[in-house]
């Protein structure tokens, strides 16, 4: 079955490899004249080039420890996260403007008439735009830049040259950056590499000695402000004690305590004594009648005389006995015997009158004693009292004193200790490795280039070719007119030579 003639229009034909090399050996010509070409321009930029030379130093970062300004306790707590920003950090600072700049001052790079960009299509654009400046009129070109002005834009234009020509790399899982520098001088490459070290190295050990300062006088002004506190403290403490006369609250709270147990141990003994007096005088009291509880009066009162009366009475009463056995009442004898006896016992009522009165008057002693111990336990336990109300606002004022003087000593303590570490080279980075002068260059690599460029060359070339072909779209041959209009040749008319003569016409 025929197919219709629109769907075999549209058909894709399937291309032959033989199609593809008849098209470069079609283009051979357009392929060697750009391989030739591409070979010859890399050969003439890579031999015409000034060399670049490449020198590297190490760089060593170690963990840095952190403390506290005030307690002094260490804070590092250094986390993966931490380090990573700190190593990028370093990477950013080595290449910063300050560090740049002092590099090139060191150097003396601003004063010294030399081509230091190594990309040659950058030093091309640049001295394009140069050229093109200069040709501008004065107007067209912006208002005129002062000298500083000017010198400030060559020195940042310095600036990024001298950046671009760095390049920092950290070592993996190590604490080690590569610091390399590219120029064309293999002298000046080295000397930039160490110079940057050592100048990222002052900066660092610069931004923490004025860290290290300001952290000191932060440490002066709140030493300043702790020692007026102080004083102040010790003002107030030492007028609390002049007001109050005051200047142990512990050994008067002392001396009270053992004042009240002195005076409570004589108040007892005093107030034990009057209750004996009073019973010894009740007891004198009902006894005092008849002779009879004599025996009782002669153990409550201890005297002597009591005692020989007492004696005396006995004897009268037993001579009186043995008389009265002998005589009748009214014998002279019995009645002098009688009235010895009455004296005997009159004095013997006489005296312990005596006694009991002498313990009446003991007694209103020990009574007025004793209500003066009361008395004076009274306003010592009063004087304790008060005392203790005293002990809140002593004892708030005696803390305050503590705590400010503590605080002093601590950051008098620090203040010391920062004054010795702002004398000390205190970095946390060092130079492990010197750069060293190159001996060959990094740049242009001759040999890779020319490879690079007979693989270009080539790619490019067949690139073209096939880019050229697909463009062409010129009728040749027979199959030309197939392929595109898919319409038979039904003759082909021969290129005839115009030198040939013909004696008739076909």
């Amino acid at each position: 079955m025929q197919e219709p003639a629109g769907e075999s229009l549209f058909q894709e034909r399937e291309i032959h490899l033989s199609e593809y090399l008849m098209v470069l050996m079609k283009r051979r010509t357009l392929i060697i004249l750009v391989f030739i070409l591409t070979v010859l321009a890399t050969a003439f930029y890579s031999f015409s080039v000034a060399p670049v030379f490449e020198s590297t130093a190490k760089l060593i970062i170690d963990k840095e420890t952190s403390n506290s300004p005030i307690t002094g306790e260490r804070t590092d707590y250094e986390s993966f996260h931490s380090q990573t920003m700190t190593f990028n950090t370093s990477i950013k600072m080595i290449t910063s403007t300050p560090v740049i700049t002092q590099t090139i001052q060191a150097l003396n790079l601003d004063a010294q008439d030399k081509d230091l960009e190594i990309s040659f299509i950058k030093k091309w654009l640049s001295q394009l735009k140069t050229n093109i400046t200069q040709l501008l009129p004065a107007g067209e070109t912006g208002e005129t830049l002062s000298p500083e002005e000017l010198e400030n834009q060559e020195m940042q234009a310095l600036i990024k040259i001298i950046q671009e020509k760095i390049s920092v790399e950290q070592i993996r899982d190590t604490r080690l950056l590569n610091i390399s520098v590219k120029d064309k001088e293999p002298e000046l490459a080295a000397a930039l590499a160490n110079t940057l070290v050592d100048k990222f190295m002052e900066f660092n050990l610069a931004n923490k000695m004025a860290s290290s300062r300001q952290t000191l006088e932060w440490l002066n002004n709140e030493l300043y402000d702790l020692r007026r506190k102080l004083e102040e403290d010790e003002r107030k403490f030492f007028e609390y004690k002049q007001a109050n006369m005051v200047f142990s609250i512990e050994g008067k709270q002392q001396q009270a305590e053992q004042k009240i147990q002195e005076f409570n141990q004589r108040y007892l003994e005093t107030r034990n004594r009057r209750m004996e007096l009073d019973a010894k005088i009740h007891a004198l009291n009902q006894n005092m009648g008849s002779l009879k509880e004599v025996a009782n009066v002669r153990s409550l009162i201890n005297n002597p005389l009591i005692e020989s009366i007492y004696a005396k009475i006995i004897d009268l009463e037993i001579e009186l006995s043995r008389l009265s056995k002998i005589y009748k009442s009214k014998h002279p004898q019995i009645v002098q015997a009688q009235s010895e006896l009455q004296k005997s016992r009159n004095s013997l009522a006489q005296e312990i009158a005596k006694e009991v009165e002498n313990l009446k008057s003991e007694r209103g002693v020990l009574l007025a004693r004793e209500q003066a111990l009361e008395q004076n336990i009274a306003e010592f336990e009063g004087e304790a009292l008060d005392t203790s109300a005293k002990e809140l606002q002593y004892t708030i004022l005696q803390r305050n004193v503590n705590t400010s003087k503590n605080l002093y000593d601590l950051m008098v303590s620090r203040i010391k200790e920062s004054n010795i570490l702002q004398t000390a080279n205190t970095s946390n980075i060092r130079k492990v490795e010197t750069a060293q002068v190159p001996v060959n260059p990094v740049s242009p690599n001759k040999r890779r280039n020319l490879l690079l460029s007979v693989v270009l060359g080539l790619f490019l070339g067949c690139g073209l070719a096939f880019f050229f072909e697909y463009m062409d779209r010129t009728v040749r041959t027979d199959e030309d007119i197939q392929e595109h209009f898919n319409l038979p040749v039904l003759s082909v008319i021969p290129l005839a030579d115009k030198s040939v003569s013909y004696g008739a016409d076909y």
